[in-house]
């Protein structure tokens, strides 16, 4: 990311969780970030696609926090699987992002409400597809009841206990999302001995279509920002990459095994560089709408 937008993004940040979302100004965020109005808006149309920016940054750090648990693991370990959960939670956390959601959540500002919709259908995607490696192949029609109850079980509980005010004592993510995990585990098992869901996949991937068309569209522009950078930098390994994955995005003629070892290697090869965690990202969100294309919910840009 650029550092001047960074830097917006940082002071944005500050000041929103001193004054909240709805006192804080446009010229509040110029203030704290030292610079000019024309520079603010170089970078974002409005104070709301700045306050969105820092929640898009930390929802890219949680996707390379899980990917990273993941590297080398046992895919079906349920253990990394709540790790991965949890994750989101100390991110958030660690940013002071809770009354920034909030206030997004309650918000009636269209933009907004798209956003949290698409967070929304992204993470039940993501656990719904962990879900299937977790519980195998047979568990695939289930997946996406068994992922929107593992949201609701979560959600529900931490609101009970925070309610009654706990949260700040003993009670805390590390141990919900493990007990959720555990009784999702009956959950599973009852549905596929008796063949009984109620949203099934098909929901999921007609909810999520339209959201990866779009996110496809995101990734396009990502990757040729960073090919700019490439050439810019003489990078010619990494210009190799990025052309044969905006090829693919474009064809989709490679399939999963050949996707997988040119990501894996993409990432390893700039493993150690100013790039890794921006190409860690893309290879990731790569392979998730490679897999929906495979799934039939979405289809090569034309």
């Amino acid at each position: 990311m650029n550092e001047r937008k960074l830097q917006i993004i940082l002071a944005a940040q500050q000041v929103f969780q001193e004054k909240g979302v709805i006192a804080t100004s446009v010229q509040d965020i110029l203030t704290a970030a030292g610079i000019s109005k024309g520079t603010f808006y170089n970078y974002f149309t409005s104070k709301n696609e700045c306050l969105l920016s820092i929640l898009e940054m930390a929802n890219e750090e949680s996707i390379t926090r899980r990917r990273k648990l993941l590297l080398g693991q046992d895919r079906t370990d349920k253990t990394i699987f709540a790790l991965q959960i949890v994750t989101r939670a100390h991110v958030d956390r660690e940013r002071n992002l809770l009354p920034i959601y909030e206030a997004v959540f309650f918000s009636n500002d269209d933009e907004m409400r798209t956003f949290v919709r698409k967070q929304y259908l992204s993470e039940i995607s993501w656990l719904s597809g962990r879900l299937l490696e977790v519980y195998g192949p047979d568990s695939e029609p289930y997946n996406a009841d068994g992922a929107v109850m593992l949201v609701g079980m979560m959600q529900h509980i931490h609101h009970f206990v925070k309610i009654g005010g706990r949260e700040k004592n003993s009670f805390n993510y590390d141990q919900l999302v493990p007990f959720a995990i555990r009784r999702l585990d009956d959950i599973m098992a009852g549905m596929m001995a008796s063949g009984d869901k109620l949203l099934g996949k098909a929901l999921l991937d007609k909810l999520t279509y339209t959201d990866n068309e779009d996110t496809k569209e995101v990734l396009m522009k990502e990757l040729r920002d960073i090919l700019t950078r490439f050439e810019k930098d003489r990078e010619d390994k990494g210009i190799e990459y990025v052309t044969f994955l905006l090829e693919e995005l474009v064809t989709g003629n490679s399939g999963p095994t050949i996707l997988e070892s040119v990501t894996t290697s993409f990432e390893k090869h700039y493993s150690s560089t100013k790039y890794a965690d921006d190409i860690a990202n893309l290879c990731y969100r790569i392979i998730e709408v490679k897999n929906l294309r495979k799934k039939g919910s979405c289809s090569p840009i034309n």
